[in-house]
């Protein structure tokens, strides 16, 4: 979402984002994870020290209240759709990548009980107490003339363990700001590309049942994606291309099943490739998919028209809420509300 398409785009991401809103803190994260997703895309896991999300540590009521600001910081929050100032040893400028994880991801998981180890006389493993620790996740395309991905896309070996340091910031989030939910029934996501990262953050967000608010009011909210991109080329394989490579579909398609399993939110799915060469689109949209509708070409008008009306055909504004992110030839043609960065 960092490349320089265009003059602006050319400048430093806290340049171009200076009217945003941001966190005052800096926090200190480890960068303990990296996942080949494709060919130009890799996840990045970055972990948070326990001590800095832990707000259950006892207190000395009688310490002075600076003190106490001063050991046990506020922890790291952010709302879903936000983006992080990462930055780098050794690099001037901080670069700008959107949260795909989680607020819940953030936290500590509960304890679990010790493993009664006298009785377990089984060959497995204790299981950790300790769970898994609290992270962000991030999606970094590679873009070797954006100098904070270029360094992010260095070999793993050289890069893991690596201290960073980032701040949350960004206005694009779930809930949206001056939007009564009570009212809220249909919401529609549009993503172009590596668009997708901070809308993939809302919707695990509102899979996961953490907007407690939403799920008391809306039980049943309907939900449509509409997923613009191309198709990544594996590596090693003479150029061959799948859906399994397209960045994130699998995360949506879980998603997806999980619901249709509890039902609390009716969510559809079109998938629009846009570059499909002759004779490629048949062998991909061979065989049914009820979790998704595919289509070989771009999102135009109708799908839009489509995706924000009822199913009597009207749209219902009051009731509707449409987030768009993706690259500036989309987004300028999409009269919604939208996040850009250049």
């Amino acid at each position: 979402m960092s490349s320089p398409t265009s003059r602006k785009g050319s400048q430093p991401h806290q340049l171009r984002t200076a009217a945003e809103p941001r966190q005052n803190r800096l926090y200190n994260v480890r960068l303990s994870h990296i996942e080949q997703v494709n060919p130009s895309v890799r996840l990045l896991q970055l972990t948070i020290p326990p001590e800095i999300q832990n707000e259950d540590e006892d207190q000395d009521q009688d310490l002075d209240q600076t003190i106490i600001l001063n050991h046990h910081p506020q922890p790291l929050t952010f709302l879903p759709g936000q983006w992080l100032d990462v930055h780098i040893p050794s690099i001037s400028n901080a670069g700008g990548f959107s949260i795909t994880s989680t607020p819940a991801d953030a936290q500590i998981l509960p304890s679990l009980e010790p493993p009664i180890t006298a009785v377990d006389e089984s060959d497995n493993p204790p299981i950790d107490p300790h769970g898994r620790p609290p992270y962000l996740e991030l999606a970094v395309r590679h873009a070797p003339l954006n100098p904070a991905s270029a360094w992010l896309w260095r070999p793993a070996h050289e890069i893991l363990g690596t201290e960073l340091s980032v701040r949350v910031g960004g206005s694009f989030v779930w809930p949206p700001s001056g939007v009564d939910l009570t009212r809220i029934r249909n919401v529609v996501f549009i993503a172009g590309g590596v668009g997708i990262n901070p809308l993939i953050s809302m919707l695990s967000h509102l899979n996961n049942g953490d907007d407690e608010a939403t799920a008391l009011q809306h039980p049943n909210l309907n939900i449509r994606f509409l997923y613009s991109t191309k198709l990544p080329r594996e590596e090693g394989n003479r150029g061959r291309r799948s859906l399994e490579q397209v960045l994130f579909l699998s995360r949506l398609r879980q998603i997806i099943a999980s619901q249709s399993q509890f039902r609390r939110l009716r969510i559809e799915l079109d998938l629009f490739v846009t570059d499909l060469e002759q004779g490629e689109g048949e062998a991909l949209l061979v065989g049914e998919r009820e979790d998704l509708t595919l289509h070989a070409r771009r999102i135009n008008q109708r799908d839009l028209e489509k995706a924000i009306s009822g199913s009597d055909g009207k749209v219902k504004v009051e009731e509707t809420v449409c987030y768009v992110c993706g690259p500036p030839g989309m987004t300028d043609e999409l009269r919604v509300y939208y996040e850009k960065w250049w």
